[in-house]
């Protein structure tokens, strides 16, 4: 019964800390990296980070525990193996701590080390590695394309500056680029083989081969797939050894975009082709993926961010709406903000025309909600510096640009002019369902249903939404709370509802300032169905989202028992010091036996010895005699020598004498 209930103790103390594993998962993370890379010459990655914490921890556990032996027992053996072993440990923690990463990596990323003149760079985290560096610029992505869909258009801009500083200080990675150029020589040779196949001549971009023209017309559908499979496996083993090589990275998205485009248009779906299902949705995810990382790199890339709207618009038209604002921001100052336009001479080129294709082969549903959101982009970013320029008297010639008195400015052609009203009017719509890309119907992945969580606990909070209000069904608000609201707060939201009675798109019109808050909100609100018809074409309602925070109960008074009487049963009887010394004696004789020594002819010698030794108050042995001798010489002085060899420290001090004498019989019996 005791042992269950330190159990339940326990388990009550781990479901009272829920709460806090978060934070104690955060702050074990970040103290085995930080053990990790003590004394390191340059970024490590995590495994090796963690190798480096698990080594300097168990070589400290252990060094300690032969000094405590080597301590008690005064056994030098035991000092020299902790010396030894820990010097061990130091030299493997130093060796795998060595890393070639402080060195300057090959290719851009060289160019991109460098800084501005007079840029800070004190907001510059320090990059663990690869991946540390690729996860906080994907975070700072989302938090960037969420303030531009929420119309902070100052906010948008400090972060994308923040963005491009992060990017030109990225970590120095060491390259491989034998291994690097292998692989590329692989890749174009494939190319190059099949375009002889087609009699096509091939074109390099960047180092790599290519050939968009009918090399797939002469080949079957099983060599066209196997082609696409090594295509793809080289350029994702190129990118992995040279992340600075963004032409790969390039054409790795440009090739899942074109194949994306093809099938989940062209291709008509195969009754129960779950594979092939499975197959189209990696594809989604791997896009979403390439995409995301990317802009670890090129942060500033206006096509990029385009690409990223035409293939987020059914899965998040938050970040889909943010990127098109962001892409409208860097049009804007002509491209003159990015660190490095170079990178991405012929290669944005490339992803453009796969993304017009793209955009051009969606499916209706998703066509109309990428125009919808176009529109409402528009709409944030207000009056571009044409319509500015046009305002002032300055009127563009036939080919949109504006007359320069220094001479001809070349640009691209404007797009047809279209009206205020007709793009407010665009704005206003209801965005459609999305569609399903296992459905041929669009770009949405196939998620669980949603239904709405229980109500928050009472000490997280409340939260406050009049459903029938906005014409929606007075049922639970589906708002989830996972931690206590610290503060009242309000979220406005602008939910798209369809004639279906169905929510098709949740956007903050006006943040709560608390990101979680905000992501709550509009997570519950995609649960939510209309009570009341809804016009063909569906319409927009606007819904205010309030978040209380939890009120302190007053404790309840204080009562005090009166006291009863305890039944207090007598102590143990306890052993005075020496007895309690001797008992300890006993104790290492047993633990510390006596070598068993051998006769003549290996004769097994048997006998009992009786040793008097002396002891000091601390424990130590001063003296040890044969009482009783077992009749064998060579007992006696086994026996002797190893009593020499014992100590115990006592457990209460001996203040009555300073030495004591015991008789400790040892026993010899062969086996």
């Amino acid at each position: 019964m005791k042992l269950l209930g330190v159990l339940a103790v326990l388990l009550l103390a781990l479901l009272g800390m829920a709460p806090f594993w978060g934070d104690l998962g955060v702050l074990v993370y970040g103290s085995i990296g930080w053990l990790g890379r003590l004394l390191s010459s340059g970024a490590l990655s995590d495994g090796r980070a963690a190798l480096r914490a698990a080594l300097l921890i168990g070589g400290a556990v252990s060094v300690l525990s032969f000094l405590r032996v080597a301590v008690q027992d005064r056994a030098v053996d035991y000092l020299i193996a902790s010396v030894m072993f820990g010097f061990l440990s130091f030299v493997i923690f130093v060796v795998t701590g060595i890393s070639g990463d402080g060195a300057a990596g090959a290719g851009s990323m060289q160019g991109a080390r460098s800084v501005m003149v007079g840029e800070d760079r004190t907001t510059v985290p320090r990059w663990y590695s690869r991946g540390h560096f690729e996860r906080e610029m994907l975070n700072k992505v989302h938090e960037t394309a969420r303030a531009a869909a929420r119309g902070d258009l100052q906010r948008t801009q400090a972060l994308m500056q923040e963005l491009d500083l992060w990017a030109r200080n990225g970590p120095a990675l060491r390259e491989d680029r034998t291994e690097y150029e292998r692989l590329r020589a692989a890749y174009n040779e494939t190319i190059e083989t099949l375009a002889a196949r087609s009699g096509r001549r091939t074109q390099r971009t960047g180092g790599l081969a290519s050939d968009a023209g009918a090399i797939v017309d002469r080949l079957t559908a099983e060599e066209a797939r196997e082609l696409e499979l090594k295509q793809i496996e080289l350029l994702q083993q190129m990118w992995k050894l040279s992340p600075s090589s963004t032409t790969v990275a390039m054409r790795l998205l440009a090739t899942d975009l074109q194949e994306l485009a093809i099938r989940s248009r062209w291709s008509p779906r195969k009754p129960f082709d779950r594979e092939g299902d499975a197959a189209l949705e990696e594809r989604l995810w791997r896009v979403h993926g390439t995409q995301e990382v990317l802009f670890a790199y090129a942060p500033l890339e206006e096509r990029l961010w385009n690409a990223y709207a035409s293939t987020m618009v059914d899965t998040d038209e938050e970040l889909a709406l943010g990127a098109l604002v962001i892409a409208g921001l860097i049009d804007r100052s002509d491209k003159t903000a990015s660190a490095d336009p170079a990178r991405f001479d012929v290669n944005t080129l490339l992803l453009g025309s796969d993304v017009f294709m793209l955009s051009t082969l969606l499916a209706s549903a998703s066509e109309d909600r990428m125009e919808i959101l176009k529109a409402r982009a528009t709409l944030l970013l207000g009056d571009d510096d044409r319509q500015a320029a046009a305002s002032k008297g300055e009127t563009p010639d036939a080919t949109g640009t504006t007359a320069d008195p220094a001479g001809p400015v070349v640009s691209e052609p404007s797009p047809p002019a279209t009206s205020k009203a007709d793009v407010a009017r665009q704005a206003q719509r209801a965005m459609p369902p999305a569609g399903m890309l296992v459905d041929r119907k669009g770009l949405a992945l196939r998620t669980s249903p949603l239904l709405p969580p229980p109500s928050p606990p009472a000490e997280y909070g409340q939260v406050l939404v009049d459903l029938p209000a906005a014409g929606f069904k007075d049922l639970r608000h589906g708002i989830p709370l996972r931690a206590p609201v610290e503060a009242d707060s309000t979220v406005i939201l602008q939910v798209d509802v369809w004639q279906s009675g169905v929510v098709t798109s949740v956007l903050i019109e006006s943040s709560s300032g608390n990101a979680v808050l905000d992501e709550a909100a509009r997570q519950g609100a995609r649960t939510w169905h209309s009570a009341s018809k809804v016009l063909t074409g569906g319409e927009r309602r606007q819904v205010t989202v309030v978040f209380k925070a939890p009120v302190a109960a007053a404790p309840p008074p204080m009562t005090v028992d009166p006291p009863s009487p305890i039944a207090v049963s007598p102590p143990p009887p306890q052993l005075n010091p020496e007895q309690a010394l001797g008992a300890q004696l006993a104790a290492m004789a047993r633990r510390q036996p006596p070598r068993y020594p051998r006769g003549d002819g290996e004769t097994v010698l048997e006998g009992s010895v009786e040793l008097s030794i002396t002891l000091s108050a601390e424990g130590r042995v001063l003296d040890v005699t044969v009482d009783r001798s077992s009749g064998h010489p060579a007992l006696d002085r086994a026996a002797r020598e190893a009593a020499l060899k014992w100590h115990v420290t006592p457990t209460r001090p001996v203040t009555t004498v300073k030495q004591i004498i015991l008789r400790v019989p040892v026993r010899f019996q062969g086996g």
